[in-house]
């Protein structure tokens, strides 16, 4: 075998301590790395452990508005990111049936607002009340439907991709009952702005100055004709009791010359709590409303209470009547309703045709 020379061997030890030390630097590079990869994640699994769930709107809503499911997203946030009174679960809020299905934001038939109910990816309008047992049709199918939980309705207007805060939403103890029905209106003097979803008092205001809440805190429905709000046709939703105060405070409106029944709006109604209601009936719908089967003994006695703090204000309405010749008070009750009665005809023809393409 021939024999290096002194070049050759150095040449070779050279190359054999580059090979080690190379091999070296690469163990202590994947040594590095590996540490880095555990305290990575490591560092993951501390930042995931410090997740928390917000819920986030989807779309816009209004000040007194109830929001469902639909209108809202769930993310994930470490919690230095979020605010610290950020609402973490809602699901205690959802309005659900007795299966669990969630009651979601929708319209009915005409376009209006309404809540719909959702069955196997199905959605089904509620037409019942919100609170008790009612029946609604599935694929033909009565079926029995118990509504639980309390909806959340915004405080305060709010928009698109807001994080829900407790601040910002409460928990609505609004009930609707068995007598509840959307009752339309075309008497009633309305705000130059009014918009559908708004919320307002009812009030009657004397020719004496005196000024009574007929009913309170109700979210109005302005009629839609093709695009085109309707300039004097409201709805609202009102139970039995409440409609029989309307209808009286109606009538008297057109009896007493110079009343008037107008609708005033909550500046925020999330924050705002509803008026107490001071308008008294006369005697004979108070007797109706104490004999009535359909309104409940939590009404009357409601009624009862209203009658005995203002019973002053009954007093002063019926004093301004008394001074009015019956003959006129009647004809003005009749010349009253005819204009009602035509306003709501020339209405629902307007209605027609605007759904018919006319």
């Amino acid at each position: 075998m021939a024999t290096m020379n002194p070049l050759e061997r150095k040449a070779r030890g050279s190359f054999i301590k580059g090979i080690v030390v190379a091999g070296l630097i690469g163990i202590i590079a994947v040594a590095i790395l590996v540490i880095q990869i555990i305290n990575m994640n490591r560092e993951e699994q501390e930042r995931l452990a410090t997740l928390t769930t917000i819920y986030v709107l989807n779309q816009d809503v209004k000040s007194g508005q109830v929001i469902t499911a639909d209108m809202m997203v769930s993310k994930e946030l470490e919690s230095t990111m979020i605010p610290s009174n950020a609402v973490s679960n809602v699901g205690n809020y959802y309005l659900r049936d007795q299966d669990g299905n969630q009651i979601i934001s929708g319209q009915d038939q005409n376009g209006n607002p309404a809540l719909a109910v959702v069955i196997n990816g199905q959605q089904y309008q509620l037409t019942t009340s919100d609170y008790q047992t009612g029946t609604i049709n599935v694929n033909g199918t009565p079926q029995s439907i118990i509504i639980s939980g309390s909806p959340v309705i915004a405080k305060v207007d709010l928009y698109a991709n807001t994080v829900l805060t407790s601040e910002l939403i409460a928990e609505s103890n609004e009930l609707t009952d068995d007598t509840t029905r959307k009752q339309e209106y075309n008497v009633l003097s309305l705000p130059a702005d009014l918009e559908t979803d708004d919320i307002v008092d009812v009030r009657l205001r004397m020719p004496d100055g005196t000024d009574y809440i007929v009913v309170s805190k109700k979210t109005i429905t302005v009629l839609d004709e093709a695009g085109i709000p309707s300039i004097n046709t409201v709805s609202m939703n009102l139970n039995e009791e409440e409609i029989l105060m309307m209808s009286n405070a109606i009538v008297e409106s057109y009896q007493i010359a110079g009343s008037m029944l107008y609708v005033t709006r909550y500046v925020e109604p999330g924050l705002q709590s509803e008026a107490v209601a001071n308008y008294v009936p006369n005697t004979d719908v108070q007797n109706l409303i104490y004999s009535n089967p359909n309104i409940v003994n939590e009404a009357k006695q409601a009624l009862n209470e209203r009658y005995n703090s203002n019973a002053g204000n009954r007093n002063n309405i019926t004093d301004q009547l008394n001074t009015m010749d019956q003959q006129e008070r009647d004809s003005a009750v009749e010349s009253g309703t005819t204009q009602e009665i035509t306003t709501q005809e020339q209405e629902r023809q307007s209605y027609l045709d605007a759904i018919s393409g006319q």
